[in-house]
This record gives C-alpha cells, structure tokens and sequence, in this order.
C-alpha cells in the first residue's frame, strides 16, 4: 500500500524526526543558554522513546491478534473442540489487553 504525501508528512515518524532537528538546530544556534540546552536534551531523549513506546505497543497487540486469529483456524482445521477454541480466544484476549495502547 502506498501512501500519500499527506500521510508522510503527519507519521509519526516524521513529526518525531522534524521536532528532533528543530531542537537540534536551535540548540546550535542558541546552545549558550542553559535552560535552553536542559530542554533541548529532556526533547531529544523523551520524545522519541515515548513515540517508540506507543508504536510498539500497537505493533505488538495487532501481532497478538494476528497470531491468535490464525491458531484459531489451524485448530478448527485440526478438529479441536469448543473448549480448546475457546482458550486460545481467551489466551488472545488476555494478549490483546496486556499489549494495547492505554493512550487510545
């Protein structure tokens, strides 16, 4: 699937890399200052490893749902009864939960 520009530009990737650089360039213009340079360095290391946080996040609980999905049919296929089927959508739920994102 191909994306549109306007879709590059609001990723998150790329509004994270965009702050990066603008704090980068304005602590080498004005890195004099001190508050400044605390604010710029507390940018640099929080912003990303929260944007990371939540992406993974939701990698994780789409990869639990994908890999509960396809256990379900392979166990159906085999001829598991409603009782397996059942644990392996509770095991999945319990998945789901455990790796969602709390900021949606």
């Amino acid at each position: 699937m191909k994306k549109t520009i306007l879709e590059k530009l609001t990723s998150r990737k790329f509004i994270v890399t965009v702050i990066t650089a603008i704090t980068g360039i304005i602590t080498m213009i004005i890195g004099e200052n001190e508050v400044v340079q605390l604010i710029a360095g507390a940018a640099m290391t929080i912003i990303p490893t929260i944007v990371y946080c939540i992406t993974e996040g939701v990698i994780d609980s789409k990869s639990v749902k994908t890999i509960v999905d396809t256990t379900t049919d392979v166990a159906e296929k085999l001829g598991a009864d409603e009782k397996v089927l059942d644990t392996i959508e509770t095991v999945g739920k319990i998945g789901e939960v455990l790796t969602e994102d709390k900021d949606e």
